[in-house]
């Protein structure tokens, strides 16, 4: 463990101890399961409230790491159901759509009625995050919801090697995000295009491929895989077997981007 981090780390479960209670948002991801853990290490489990936003969006993967988490930490979870796909502003699928949506999300959250009463809204973005084109940040800002990771400098690697030391099951987790985000932008969004890149992503996943994406643009259909696995989806037989599903779903074009995600 760096040197930098045990400090940071005490800082963040000192800013925990000035609540009585504490709200997360959590989205089961690296960073937001890392600020639940110091929350439940800080306060106990029952005195921290995960809140989670449920709909067509999320991966099906991604809701099962929700699950796994929250049974480990044994917090109060709330799972608050939302309907993106009739927020005009969202379906817009404009360069604001972010904006909209974490704005939405979190005012659900605020005026539910499960939410404690005189506590802070806690979320997990990152000092990393404050340098990326991030819409929804300034929903963050309006609403006044604390995001004390990126307040104490803690970036994405300083989080994942604290995640490994603290043994959560996330750390290595691929970075993941809504399905909406698959979908090219300025094109409208619909339940029908959602489903298409679940069904998408399902067919790569059952091939072994995690931490996928498959965009969307029209009819054409974009993957991405971790650097790692360009070589195996690459293979003739395998790429074959993949374009064949994809072509049955309705699509008229399959690429591979060589780039690859992130490891």
């Amino acid at each position: 463990m760096e040197s930098s981090l045990p400090g940071k780390y005490r800082e963040l479960q000192k800013l925990f101890s000035q609540h009585k209670k504490v709200a997360i948002a959590f989205s089961g991801g690296v960073d937001s399961t890392f600020l639940l853990h110091a929350a439940c290490a800080t306060l106990g489990p029952s005195l921290v409230h995960a809140f989670h936003a449920t709909s067509e969006l999320l991966p099906y993967l991604e809701t099962e790491r929700v699950e796994r988490v929250i049974q480990e930490q044994g917090c109060v979870f709330h799972p608050i159901p939302i309907k993106p796909l009739t927020w005009p502003d969202f379906v817009a699928n404009g360069d604001d759509r972010c904006y909209h949506c974490k704005k939405k999300i979190y005012q659900t959250f605020l005026v539910d009625p499960s939410f404690p009463v005189a506590s802070a809204l806690f979320d997990g973005t990152n000092h990393d995050d404050l340098d990326q084109d991030r819409p929804g940040l300034q929903a963050v800002v309006e609403l006044s919801v604390q995001t004390p990771l990126a307040d104490l400098g803690f970036s994405k690697k300083e989080i994942r090697l604290l995640s490994r030391e603290l043994s959560l099951s996330t750390w290595d987790a691929p970075a993941s995000s809504c399905l909406a985000t698959r979908i090219s932008q300025g094109e409208p969004l619909s339940r029908e295009k959602i489903l298409l890149v679940a069904q998408c992503e399902a067919v790569l996943q059952r091939k072994g491929f995690m931490g996928v994406r498959v965009r969307l643009s029209g009819d054409t259909a974009t993957i991405f895989v971790l650097k790692k696995d360009l070589p195996g989806i690459e293979d003739k037989c395998v790429y074959s077997g993949i374009k064949r599903d994809f072509l049955s779903l309705g699509l008229h074009k399959v690429s591979i981007n060589q780039q690859g995600r992130p490891d």
